[in-house]
């Protein structure tokens, strides 16, 4: 399953994803990875939640985060949900309609690996492209 959370710039997404894991964590089959680009969130997410700053292992672009993902799902077999907040500044895409291949390559991990994805998007609904509707 692939789920969004997007808003306007300010809009309170970023709160509203760390809640979401938050109250996740005694639902949850396995582990949560939390991936956000800003180390100042890293407390309010619950420490049972693997918190991962982007920035940290220099993840500039669509290959670097896939690749990021495919190696920590490999090496544990565990990872049941992951969030990905600030999505399109990670990956430095101009719009919303740049995660359509990114989307592709998530869509085939989460069905082979029964891995929920949670991404936030900075942009208004009007805004949502073809490729992301398919998913809600």
């Amino acid at each position: 399953m692939i789920e969004f959370v997007y808003g306007a710039k300010g809009s309170g997404k970023t709160k509203k994803m760390i809640e979401m894991a938050n109250a996740e964590v005694d639902k949850a089959k396995g582990d949560i990875l939390f991936i956000n680009d800003r180390d100042k969130y890293r407390v309010t997410v619950d420490t049972k939640i693997r918190f991962v700053n982007s920035d940290d292992f220099n993840i500039k672009g669509e290959e670097e985060l896939y690749g990021f993902i495919s190696g920590v799902i490999a090496g544990n077999y565990d990872v049941d949900v992951v969030y990905i907040d600030n999505l399109l500044r990670i990956i430095n895409a101009n719009g919303p309609e740049d995660i359509e291949g990114l989307l592709k390559k998530l869509d085939v991990i989460q069905k082979k690996q029964e891995i929920k994805f949670v991404l936030s998007l900075s942009c208004d609904e009007k805004a949502i492209p073809e490729c992301i509707k398919n998913y809600q």
